[in-house]
């Protein structure tokens, strides 16, 4: 909808435009009474469509998922007023530590209810209607709420320029009379953006870089967890085969072709990967590209220790070898102009490990029951080209360090904030970004049973996601720290209840006068749910996934308790002894 197809803008019409500018297209909701006519005027842009979510949690989830699977990299989730704004915080803290573009729009009373001392609902008391304002300041860019119609535009493009530029999410609150109150409109939001362009110092800093380099005998270059916010596959791939040097990923930054002979594998230290990890330390520069240096990112590494080699490009900063300090600076050009120089690439003679995932399998056609190494295999059998991984925090992420990834697959996974749960509704946001490969998803029965209910959006939305559900009966990555009675729940019948979330015949017609049919739906036409206890059953069921490609694919995979990777029992070590460096 352009701006000149619009003849009169209300504030609601102005975001679902500048919205459409960011390049979102889907967005994500909890109605609630407070943002109904908000959601009623963003539909009204019929390049928007709006996907209803179970509950708030839930919806930021799926928003965080469609931010890193989406070309914009940005996301959009609407939410009701204080009990649906606090409901999404967790999610909206999640997105914050992977610096993710998601803008939450929550509707509020109108602004005379707001600044009358009135006890209202969704509110902790008369005096406190700005809980959720105060509490999003901690994990946002800007969290603003609509003072009046006149300024309403000022302060819209105020807070989208601040999540584009910070690459951070925002949250802003839309008072009900506002939300509908005519106003101005929208100028092109590239203009806005180039009014508000910074002075960069990519020049200067690539000066510095090629100083440094020229000065190295070893090098290895190591893409982070958040490299891909500033930088496309093609943008590293090009980076590495200018430098030469061996190229190692972190976990979550697996955006480098694994093909490629100059990749070494992943940098978990002290977990996976020893000759990849002996090489990075035996390094003498490493060119760290938006890398995570957390507790579980980067185990036993003590960054103060590590500073005098570290060349680290972060968003919108280049630190040296000598702490010096250049920003701004825009990494995806500074990437580019180092691609584009006439530095000296410098190749390692040492001949890399054949084999850089550490369990290999075969999958045999037989009752033999389903063992962690023969589901790797499986899986590696279903993942294709342009697929989505999506993997759930736990021993999933161990296992998905043991899958090698075929090319322009996209692997997402929340390691830094590991908030169990949050992979079910991410998959569901990547699936609807990035349609044109299926989603898989690795998650465990701990997880699952945390965001169980948006399983019933993916499939009212026909989504043809693989779900991996590895049941080892219980919170496996918490026994494997420090075991108790709390760390077991009850045991599900899972594939029956993804069964139920199919549309059932209603005990009252219509009951929805928004569809045109309704009535129960064929089980095998949306999905199939399967229990996996045998590797003959995983077999069968790989065939399955391959041949009925439209379908929701659920499979209970059942697991021994005791069969978890070597992974998990290294850092279920590490902690029990209290080792968080």
């Amino acid at each position: 909808m352009s701006a000149s197809a619009v003849l009169h803008y209300d504030v609601s019409t102005y975001i679902a435009h500048r919205i459409e500018e960011l390049g979102v297209y889907d967005f994500f909701v909890v109605p609630g009474d407070t943002n109904l006519d908000l959601i009623d005027h963003l539909v009204q842009n019929s390049r928007l469509r709006e996907v209803k979510c179970c509950n708030e949690l839930n919806t930021g989830y799926a928003a965080d998922g469609y931010a890193r699977a989406s070309e914009s990299k940005t996301a959009v989730a609407v939410v009701p007023y204080m009990v649906g704004g606090l409901s999404i915080l967790n999610a909206v803290a999640g997105a914050h530590s992977e610096r993710l573009k998601v803008i939450i729009l929550s509707g509020c009373p109108p602004t005379s209810i707001l600044k009358s001392d009135k006890a209202t609902h969704h509110t902790p008391s008369p005096a406190n209607k700005d809980q959720a304002l105060h509490a999003f300041k901690g994990t946002t860019a800007a969290s603003v709420r609509l003072e009046s119609a006149e300024s309403a535009a000022d302060i819209l493009d105020d807070t989208f320029i601040k999540c584009v530029k910070e690459s951070l999410p925002v949250y802003i609150e839309l008072p009900d009379d506002i939300a509908t109150a005519p106003c101005s409109a929208p100028v092109p939001f590239t203009d806005k953006l180039l009014a508000a362009a910074t002075p960069d110092r990519s020049d200067h800093a690539l000066s510095a870089f090629k100083k440094v380099w020229n000065g190295a005998q070893k090098p290895v270059l190591l893409i982070g967890s958040h490299a891909h916010i500033s930088l496309s596959s093609n943008d590293l791939q090009q980076l590495a085969e200018k430098l030469g040097c061996p190229v190692l990923c972190q976990p979550n930054g697996r955006c480098f072709p694994e093909t490629h002979p100059q990749y070494w594998g992943l940098f978990w230290p002290n977990l996976t990967n020893v000759e990849g990890e002996k090489r990075f330390m035996g390094s003498d520069l490493r060119i760290a590209l938006d890398v995570s240096w957390s507790d579980l990112s980067t185990p036993g590494i003590n960054l103060n220790e590590e500073k005098h080699r570290l060349v680290h490009l972060q968003y919108r900063k280049m630190t040296l070898p000598n702490e010096e300090i250049f920003q701004p600076v825009d990494m995806q050009k500074l990437v580019r102009a180092i691609t584009c120089s006439d530095i000296i690439p410098k190749p390692d003679s040492r001949t890399k490990p054949r084999n850089l995932t550490a369990r290999q399998g075969e999958i045999i056609d037989s009752d033999r029951p389903l063992t962690m190494t023969s589901l790797f295999e499986g899986i590696r059998h279903m993942l294709r080209e342009e697929f989505n991984l999506v993997v759930d925090a736990g021993d999933t992420w161990f296992a998905s360090s043991h899958l090698n990834l075929p090319d322009g697959v996209d692997l997402q996974m929340q390691l830094p904030y590991a908030s169990i749960g949050w992979a079910l509704p991410a998959a569901l946001g990547a699936q609807i970004a990035r349609p044109q490969g299926r989603t898989v998803l690795m998650i465990g029965d701990g997880g699952f049973q945390m965001t169980a209910q948006e399983l019933s959006t993916i499939v009212r939305m026909r989504l043809n996601i693989i779900i991996l559900l590895f049941n080892n009966l219980g919170y496996r990555t918490e026994t494997a720290v420090h075991d108790g009675p709390y760390n077991y729940f009850s045991n599900w019948d899972y594939t029956k209840l993804a069964t139920s979330f199919m549309e059932k015949k209603p005990h009252v017609k219509p009951y929805n006068p928004y569809v045109a049919e309704y009535g129960e739906t064929d089980p095998d036409i949306l999905l199939f749910a399967e229990k996996v206890e045998s590797q003959s059953d995983l077999l069968r069921e790989i065939k399955r996934v391959e041949s009925e490609t439209d379908k929701v694919a659920f499979l209970e995979c059942c697991i021994r308790p005791d069969d978890v990777t070597p992974e998990l029992q290294r850092l279920g070590e590490r902690f029990s002894k209290k080792l968080f460096n």
